[in-house]
């Protein structure tokens, strides 16, 4: 390089003298080692091929202990099975490295390969087994934890998963092995886990309780770790299991029967929830009381008491649809007994409120009243009726529970329909009374019953009458007493403000009947003299329309005006037959009669002249269209 111009390092040139000694130093080395392997090549070539015979031997004696005692041998269990593989694999990797050794001294000293074939096949199968047992350590291992998880923490949806995970698994295997019985066994536990885990969901529920699990022993034929023989908490009963004292027991076998026993909690558990409900709302509803005059608190408040009785109806109507589901056994008698408490509850509140209604319409009657000195019998009756309400709802306040009060004893039930009966007496009683009654004065069929007893019953004060004397006459609204004489009727008053002063004045004296019949004998009396007496004024020569009007009461002053047409139009039809001018003198008269009426009404009248004169008006003008008609 130098002799063409190149310039080269020293360090470099002294590298290529050195390269040139090693190059020799390395060729001298190969031809000693070739020499050495000429003189040893027979012995090692001879050794290689006693290893060959050797492994052979080894080789066929571990297939043949492979096919008759390895981990395809039938019948043999699992984890047997998985154990046997690990062996024979640790002896197939001794073997196959020592087989892999022998290939490479044939290929090195030119020899032909020694070839295995069995030993191959062996392989391909182990190959096979370790992807299937492989899976099945980890379905052991993940059955294993699951085993162990404490009952009361499992995870179903968890389990599930992960069961679902490993049938993956299984489906993806070579399909050489689904063939072999491995295979079908471990599907076979994958499959049986995860058919077993909707059982364990639905027997992991809250509903489930002792009853339920002794079921299960029984469909099952099996009795469990756990101590089920005192009624406890699940959560108690299961604090230590395991999930693998569950799956001790043959759950498969009898799954239809496990999950109508577990479906029957369910409903069971639904069921005592609507009992409690209505327990729980009925436990601690209270009657509630109003007061009664001056007395006190005698009365349950009426719309309250409808209420709650609408409220045991719908309660009621809960409890039938559970006697009649078919999971109520357990709960059946309870059931039972509280139909009966709400339906006693509910027909004594409602004989409660009929006897109440009664008791008060009677005692308006019978305490401190005048019918009640008229009806000794019933009074007595009803004093011993009325003792026995206060002792009710004295009763009721120390006891003011609706259930406790109605339902608890017999009381309620056996006492209200006889003080029913006893007011019903008393009521007949004065229904006869009230019908006597009216048969002595028929006025009194014009008011009701109410008001009928609350005349009688203040018939010692004769002025309480006031009240009442529309319903019982026309048009009397009032009656005048003498300004001295406390009980003497001198006047009645109509609706209007007309008064008619009694010819004879009526002493209110004996039984309210008689002298309200005297009252209104009298008045008919004294209306008639009022009507002879303008009979007299009206047909009088000298008479005046408007002293006539106001002098008389309204409605006597409409006869008089008819009274008045009749007598003028009666003397023209008789004059008629010798003179028509009568009839013209006549029309001329009532048409003046009628602007008399009409110029009346421009005066500044009271409300009440001037309904009259408009009616008299009205009047008139028929009588006159019936007159012009003659």
């Amino acid at each position: 390089m130098s002799s063409f111009g190149f310039v080269v390092k020293q360090e470099e040139i002294e590298k290529a003298e050195s390269l040139r000694y090693a190059y020799e130093k390395l060729m001298i080395s190969c031809t000693q080692v070739t020499d050495h392997l000429v003189e040893i090549q027979g012995d090692c070539k001879a050794e290689l091929t006693t290893d060959v015979e050797v492994l052979h031997a080894e080789i066929a004696h571990f297939v043949s202990d492979y096919y008759k005692k390895g981990p395809m041998e039938p019948g043999i269990p699992p984890a047997v099975a998985n154990e046997r593989l690990q062996n024979f694999q640790a002896q197939f990797d001794y073997l196959i490295r020592k087989h892999t050794a022998n290939l490479e001294g044939e290929e090195l000293f030119g020899l032909p390969r020694t070839e295995e074939h069995e030993f191959t096949l062996v392989r391909k199968e182990l190959t096979l087994l370790q992807k299937l047992y492989g899976l099945y350590t980890s379905v052991m291992t993940s059955i294993d934890g699951y085993n162990e998880m404490n009952w009361l923490d499992i995870n179903c949806e968890k389990i599930n998963a992960e069961l679902t995970e490993l049938q993956n698994r299984c489906r993806r295997l070579p399909k050489g092995l689904k063939d072999w019985q491995a295979y079908n066994d471990l599907k076979k536990k994958i499959d049986d886990f995860n058919e077993t885990v909707p059982l364990l969901e639905l027997m992991a529920n809250k509903s489930m309780a002792t009853r339920h699990w002794m079921k299960i022993e029984q469909a099952a034929n099996y009795k469990f770790d756990f101590d089920l023989s005192f009624d406890q908490p699940m959560d108690l009963v299961m604090e230590n299991v395991r999930l693998k004292d569950i799956m001790k027991a043959p759950l498969l076998p009898v799954k239809d029967d496990v999950e109508d026993i577990c479906i029957s909690a369910v409903k069971e558990k639904d069921i005592e929830a609507k009992l409690k409900m209505v327990m729980n709302d009925w436990s601690n509803r209270t009657l509630t009381f109003a007061n009664f005059k001056n007395r006190g608190e005698l009365l349950l408040k009426s719309s309250e008491a409808l209420e709650t009785i609408s409220m045991l109806e719908d309660s009621l109507m809960v409890l039938s649809s559970l006697i009649t589901n078919r999971y109520n056994a357990p709960y059946k008698n309870k059931i039972q007994a509280w139909v009966h408490f709400l339906s006693t509850t509910a027909d004594v509140l409602e004989q409660w409120i009929t006897v109440q209604n009664t008791w008060v319409y009677l005692e308006a009657v019978f305490v401190g009243g005048d019918i009640a000195k008229q009806l000794p019998q019933e009074s007595k009756r009803f004093s011993a009726i009325d003792k026995s309400w206060l002792k009710i709802m004295q009763r009721a306040h120390e006891n003011d529970n609706v259930i406790s009060c109605c339902a608890g004893d017999d009381m309620m039930i056996q006492i209200l329909p006889h003080l029913f009966e006893q007011l019903e007496l008393c009521q007949k009683s004065l229904t006869g009374y009230l019908e006597k009654k009216r048969l002595l004065f028929p006025r009194f069929f014009f008011v009701s019953d109410p008001a009928l007893l609350e005349i009688l019953g203040q018939a010692s004060d004769c002025h309480t009458i006031q009240a009442h004397l529309l319903g019982l006459f026309d048009n009397i609204k009032s009656v005048e007493f003498h300004e001295k004489v406390y009980d003497l009727i001198v006047t009645c008053i109509s609706r209007e403000g007309e008064k008619i002063a009694l010819d004879k004045p009526v002493k209110c004296e004996h039984n309210v009947e008689i002298w309200l019949d005297i009252l209104m004998n009298e008045q008919q009396s004294s209306l008639h003299i009022i009507i002879r007496d303008a009979y007299r004024s009206i047909t009088s020569p000298d008479y005046d329309l408007y002293t006539f009007l106001s002098h008389f009461p309204a409605q006597v002053g409409l006869l008089g005006i008819q009274f008045l047409w009749t007598k003028t139009a009666e003397e023209a039809l008789k004059g008629a037959k010798f003179d028509r001018k009568f009839m013209i003198n006549a029309n001329n008269f009532f048409m003046l009669l009628l602007n008399m009426l009409i110029a009346k009404t421009t005066e500044n009248l009271t409300a009440m002249d001037r309904v009259k004169y408009e009616t008299l008006i009205t009047i008139h003008v028929h009588q006159r269209d019936i007159f012009d008609d003659l």
